[in-house]
């Protein structure tokens, strides 16, 4: 990590729910809209479709579920979306609205959502992470050969941080590939090129046909830490 970045974190680091919601939009290079809070229990907030798709889980998992609702549908309403259930696909793929793209995370403490105009970006993705260094036995199994060569030419101390960032951002590229693939990927088959001092990444390689290979390549990737958290965000512009 560069002392840049580390300057970036310290600063953000006790951002609030309100102003990391904020810091959410900036890290899109496309008009969105972002919604974050705390997961809590909303089961009467719900559609009864979306109720019944949860209706089985543990109260963590449905705390998730409906908070993360709640947020897509705030940020759905900035930008004039409709007041709809937002029920996943059947391969768990969020189902939006017509004429609209997002993407949805959460982790220990935050729910969050983003949404754009499917008239402003061909796609969107967004992922969160506790801001917590990977553990050293799950290296192998998320980075590649190429990524674990640049973590070993990393600090030690910052080695499992940036391993994260890595596990993080893959996430947020599944999430914005796959609606436009509808092509499952494991960590192995995704190969990223991160510039920590800028704080963005980028695909270098993809298990994907060469014309959705040159797609992902164009995709632009950004790496927040605030609050806590590990935060990627990753952007299909119109055109690229």
């Amino acid at each position: 990590m560069t002392k840049a970045l580390e300057a970036q974190t310290e600063a953000r680091g006790s951002s609030s729910l309100h102003i990391h919601s904020r810091l959410l939009s900036a890290m899109y290079s496309v008009e969105v809209a972002t919604a974050a809070a705390p997961p809590r229990l909303v089961d009467d907030a719900l559609f009864p479709e979306e109720l019944r798709h949860v209706e089985r889980a543990v109260d963590k998992r449905r705390a998730e579920f409906g908070t993360a609702r709640l947020c897509a549908r705030r940020a759905l309403s900035q930008l004039g979306g409709p007041n709809v259930a937002l029920v996943p696909r059947s391969d768990r793929s969020p189902r939006w609205p017509a004429g609209f793209v997002g993407s949805i995370s959460h982790t220990k403490g935050c729910c969050a959502a983003v949404v754009a105009r499917a008239r402003a970006t061909s796609a969107l993705g967004l992922d969160m992470e506790q801001d917590t260094p990977l553990k050293n036995n799950l290296i192998p199994a998320i980075c590649t050969l190429s990524e674990r060569q640049f973590l070993l030419a990393q600090p030690q101390s910052r080695q499992g941080r940036l391993a994260k960032v890595f596990f993080s951002a893959k996430e947020a590229f599944y999430k914005c590939q796959y609606p436009l693939t509808k092509t499952f990927l494991d960590f192995q088959q995704v190969e990223l090129h991160l510039d920590a001092t800028e704080g963005t990444f980028a695909v270098t390689d993809v298990a994907l046909p060469p014309h959705q290979k040159a797609q992902a390549r164009r995709m632009k990737g950004r790496v927040l830490f605030a609050a806590g958290l590990i935060v990627t965000a990753m952007t299909l512009e119109h055109g690229d």
